[in-house]
């Protein structure tokens, strides 16, 4: 299993045109942040606009599918794709935050544990959070606290992510369930 060749991969497909924009987003983008937690699989944020759109909403990763299927990966988890040895799953843009977290996504070098590093793209520290805030399963309020304890996000910048999502409310709730007085900034 080598995350450094299934990024390659994605890497590839963004290369050849098949996805316009991409950023690695979840628990391995949280990696490029904070220790490392457990994770088995790569989201992977992608633009939407070259791929069919069906009328009920739904957005067909078609293009995607096919051509990994071209390079030999068309073996299936209950997550994804595997790609290298890991379930990966293309999560399209699908609201205002998952938009300008693929938009502000940043160039990284990435430095999967025991391989070469390998430039990529990963959403920020505050998008990461935002949607964990967002989501807010068991394992991503882990994540918020990992973050919040590592001091590995810039908390204005945070603050400015969560007011323009209206995710201030699911903030304060994951604070009361923590136990924590509120960290973010004052006015």
């Amino acid at each position: 299993m080598s995350l450094r060749k299934t990024i390659e991969v994605v890497a590839r497909l963004a290369a050849q045109g098949v996805i316009e924009r991409y950023a690695i987003t979840g628990a391995v983008a949280a990696l490029n942040y904070i220790e490392p937690m457990l994770t088995q699989d790569l989201d992977v944020l992608v633009a939407v606009g070259a791929f069919e759109k069906r009328e009920s909403g739904l957005i067909l990763l078609e293009p995607i599918e096919r051509a990994l299927a071209r390079m030999g990966y068309s073996k299936r988890s209950d997550v994804g794709i595997i790609v290298e040895g890991w379930p990966v799953q293309f999560l399209p843009v699908a609201s205002d935050l998952d938009a300008e977290a693929l938009d502000k996504a940043v160039a990284i070098e990435f430095r999967p544990t025991g391989e070469p590093s390998i430039e990529t793209h990963c959403i920020r520290a505050e998008h990461v959070v935002a949607i964990a805030v967002k989501l807010g399963r068991p394992k991503d309020w882990a994540r918020v606290a990992e973050f919040l304890e590592q001091r590995a996000v810039n908390l204005q910048s945070l603050k400015r992510v969560l007011q323009s999502h209206g995710l201030i409310g699911k903030w304060r709730a994951f604070c009361r369930r923590a136990g924590i007085d509120d960290p973010l900034p004052v006015g």
